[in-house]
């Protein structure tokens, strides 16, 4: 049996708001890496830690609804409302189902495996890709998307709220979730998984004051805070937890400044 450690972040309400926010911000990002494993018409998709959905539908567009896409994830409370979002939006093609990556043998292969912030959370990220690779067909693509912290949270003009708030979320995320390093060596674990060097993208979201970036990093925040204050790093000069995001939002109007979020880095290599 394979030990899965939890989720660092829980699945309450807020939670689930800050990960339909998180999902809108990157959702380019997963496009690009989509379209650049060639998922088409009538291919067999799997998503592995579906979480509400948001990349089950985005592969269920581009499967079509001749394809198939498999979703899974641990927590029923998400699945329930995945399967719920993906049938008002009509894609019908998606079977949720709740599981983990151990169940991936009970189903025929697949053309692609996609996970998206899933290696973060494993301490051995290479056995995690290597159970998507097996279940994928021979020529089938193996693919993730994750979150590259050892960059920091950028800002030009210097805005020293956003990128202090920043560096206080991303100590608590390598603190709290065992492969928090995934995003900058996906060359080493795709290897290590049997794959070879994999394709790779990597870039970060940008923008000004009214980016999306502000408020998911103020949600974030308050969702790593018990870890944040565990190491010590809550700060006065932050303010309310709940209102950091229009602090930070007005911090960065007044230096007009261009804000930037760690990269997202994406890996994805052929089974041969």
């Amino acid at each position: 049996m394979v030990e899965h450690p939890a989720y660092a972040l829980g699945h309450a309400d807020p939670e689930i708001e800050r990960l339909k926010l998180q999902a809108r911000l990157i959702e380019g990002v997963t496009r690009r890496l989509i379209e650049a494993c060639g998922v088409g018409r009538g291919m067999r998709a799997l998503d592995i830690g579906c979480g509400p959905g948001d990349v089950a539908m985005l592969l269920a567009e581009a499967v079509g609804p001749e394809g198939v896409v498999v979703a899974l994830d641990r927590e029923p409370r998400v699945v329930a409302l995945a399967r719920e979002r993906a049938a008002q939006a009509g894609l019908r093609q998606i079977d949720f189902a709740v599981g983990s990556d151990e169940a991936l043998s009970d189903y025929p292969p697949f053309d692609v495996a996609i996970g998206r912030y899933v290696l973060i959370h494993q301490a051995t990220p290479a056995d995690t890709v290597r159970r998507a690779a097996a279940a994928v067909r021979r020529g089938g693509t193996v693919a993730f998307h994750e979150l590259a912290l050892g960059p920091a949270f950028a800002a030009s003009p210097a805005d020293d709220l956003f990128v202090r708030v920043g560096a206080a979320v991303s100590a608590a995320c390598r603190a709290a979730m065992p492969g928090a390093d995934a995003g900058t060596r996906l060359v080493a674990i795709f290897e290590d998984a049997g794959l070879g060097e994999p394709n790779l993208i990597f870039e970060s979201v940008a923008g000004g004051p009214s980016s999306p970036v502000i408020p998911w990093l103020a949600l974030t925040y308050r969702a790593m805070l018990p870890v944040i204050r565990s190491l010590g790093l809550e700060d006065a000069a932050f303010g309310d937890p709940q209102r950091l995001a229009a602090a930070m939002r007005s911090a960065a109007q007044a230096k007009r400044a261009q804000i930037v979020s760690p990269p997202q880095a994406c890996a994805w290599a052929r089974r041969e």
